[in-house]
């Protein structure tokens, strides 16, 4: 007896050690960046972008303080699928810096959809994390009729005082310490923190130097900084997600929060998402099962935010796997 709970010992903490390695960051991860930028004049700006594959397009849309680098360990294999292509939003990576007069939810979405208008994307299978979500999500709410799947990765579905509600305290406190402009100008525009700094916090393992400079180098220019202040992003989130006036972060995430209610009755919709996560944890899953009913999980393992830096393999095969199976 003794002997037989000597082994069912030993075979638990082997099932435990590899569960908890299978969920580990995959290793050797390439910093390789084996594309060439094409552009596109939108509204007199150029968007830069690139892309692999032919057939159906499948738009990857970066969030922030990021470029269309994160999805290069992603767009390989799922341009298998289709006509993988991916957008340095406006005031991003290479494209060109936004007029200082509009830095606007409103301004930068009417690049985006002139991008994809301009292209003559139809059928669009949307993969969106963070700020892109809220741009990708509005032109999914927006344009039903031109969406075919949405793959969500540390994006925001959720309305926008839940949303904010269900954040980590540490989260909350960057919120608000970024309320004060003053405070916010210096770090962002003047000091320019946030690049390395949230790549750090975001990534679990460490990156190589290669993917830091990758991140950084766009904010190189101080007037490109610019955006990460007036833009989309924890300067101009309103208090405790409460909205104050119409078109306003909140009211945003709210507007294109309702309407995927309705949009996931025709649009199968993946969500990728890791342990613990930084803005989709534990409620917002809950949220995401009890509302949505067109929808399929896939839980990469260990990580935070910028998911393609511990996962790119997992996520690639995840995604080509889903849109083979929703065909």
């Amino acid at each position: 007896m003794k002997k037989l709970t000597t082994i069912f010992v030993l075979l638990s903490v082997l099932l435990t050690f590899s569960k908890t390695f299978a969920q580990q960051p995959e290793a050797n991860i390439s910093s390789n960046f084996p594309f060439s930028y094409k552009t596109e004049v939108v509204k007199g700006l150029k968007l830069a972008y690139y892309e692999q594959g032919t057939g159906d397009p499948i738009l990857f849309l970066h969030g922030i303080p990021e470029n269309s680098y994160i999805w290069r360990n992603v767009v390989p294999e799922v341009s298998k699928q289709g006509r993988a292509i991916a957008l340095d939003l406006a005031g991003f990576g290479k494209s060109d810096i936004l007029p200082e007069t509009d830095y606007s939810i409103q301004a930068q979405y009417e690049y985006l959809n002139g991008f994809i208008e301009n292209l003559h994307l139809k059928n669009v299978t949307l993969v969106v994390t963070d700020i892109g979500s809220m741009l990708g999500l509005k032109y999914a709410n927006e344009h039903r009729e031109n969406i075919k799947r949405i793959v969500f990765i540390e994006a925001m579905f959720m309305p926008s005082q839940a949303w904010y509600k269900q954040l980590k305290f540490k989260q909350k406190m960057m919120f608000m310490m970024m309320r004060s402009e003053k405070r916010a100008k210096k770090m962002l525009v003047e000091k320019n923190k946030m690049p390395l700094m949230m790549l750090k916090m975001a990534v679990v393992q460490k990156p190589s130097e290669e993917v830091a400079l990758a991140y950084a180098e766009p904010f190189n220019d101080k007037a490109r900084r610019n955006i990460l202040l007036y833009g989309a992003g924890p300067h101009t989130m309103q208090r405790k997600g409460i909205s104050k006036a119409t078109g306003d972060f909140a009211d945003e995430l709210n507007r294109y929060a309702a309407g995927l209610l309705t949009l996931n009755d025709g649009v199968p919709f993946l969500i990728i998402h890791s342990k613990p996560g930084m803005i989709v944890n534990k409620q917002a899953l809950n949220y995401a099962r009890e509302n949505f009913k067109n929808v399929t999980f896939l839980n990469v393992g260990k990580g935070k935010h910028y998911l393609t830096e511990d996962h790119p393999k997992a996520i690639a095969e995840g995604i080509s796997n889903w849109i083979i199976s929703n065909k």
